[in-house]
């Protein structure tokens, strides 16, 4: 059960690094246009996005993300980089039974995986029937191109400045349906809100933010924060010794 949470949470985490860009605070800078045209930044953003080989990526989660059956853990952090086609290194933070926090570490490279065991932290191979292919990502029904089609009420709410760089600070949702694929039916509630910051100038992923609504059914809506830098920096990604 815990390999399968540990799986569960890395398909939620590369998922989110495809879908969008970023979101967050940000100053008004003047410096892009804020009558853009919101499909062709998207569109901009999702070629760039095609032709980045590589990137890092850090993620924050407030409220309740529960990520096994019995409700006993709860996501607090991730961070780690990715490759394509098919190489992640990423590290959980998470709490246990409400009290104790651990890390675990997962590598997956192709259609193979390995975790760092609970209780010992030594590697082990996650089971053959947990395995997960970030391929899929990139599926032409449930991949990103699909999701990126499918943000409702899309909008450019502002421009800003995302570590120095001018970025548009897009709105929108997403029905549970659009997102159940790509997050394993993690975030609940329908719509789910969606925001995004794509560099102006380079179209680069900066931040994604995405928010549980109200009618989740959680007594403590989460909202993931993940901030994505080093895009197409080399990467090294070898089994575990």
């Amino acid at each position: 059960m815990r390999n399968r949470s540990v799986v569960k949470l890395m398909t939620v985490l590369i998922v989110l690094m495809t879908i969008v860009t970023a979101c967050g605070g940000g100053n008004d800078t003047g410096k892009l246009n804020d009558d853009a045209d919101v499909a062709e930044v998207l569109k901009n953003a999702s070629e760039r996005l095609a032709a980045t080989d590589s990137m890092r990526f850090d993620m924050t989660v407030k409220g309740t993300t529960l990520i096994d059956s019995r409700g006993t853990m709860h996501l607090l952090s991730a961070k780690g980089v990715m490759a394509r086609p098919d190489k992640v290194d990423v590290e959980f933070q998470i709490r246990v039974l409400g009290a104790q926090t651990i890390s675990i570490r997962m590598i997956t490279i192709g259609d193979q995986s390995w975790t760092t065991d609970i209780v010992t932290g030594k590697w082990i191979d996650a089971p053959e029937e947990f395995g997960y292919n970030p391929a899929v990502l990139y599926d032409n029904q449930n991949g990103l191109g699909p999701v990126m089609g499918k943000i409702n009420d899309a909008r450019i709410a502002e421009t800003g400045s995302i570590d120095g760089r001018d970025a548009y600070h897009v709105t929108g949702t997403a029905s549970q349906g659009v997102m159940r694929p790509l997050t394993s039916g993690t975030m609940k509630g329908d719509p789910i809100v969606l925001d995004l910051w794509i560099d102006g100038e380079t179209w680069d992923l900066l931040r994604v933010v995405v928010t549980e609504p109200e009618n989740s059914g959680s007594d403590d809506p989460a909202t993931w924060t993940m901030n994505l830098s080093d895009f197409n920096q080399k990467v090294d990604i070898e089994p575990p010794v």
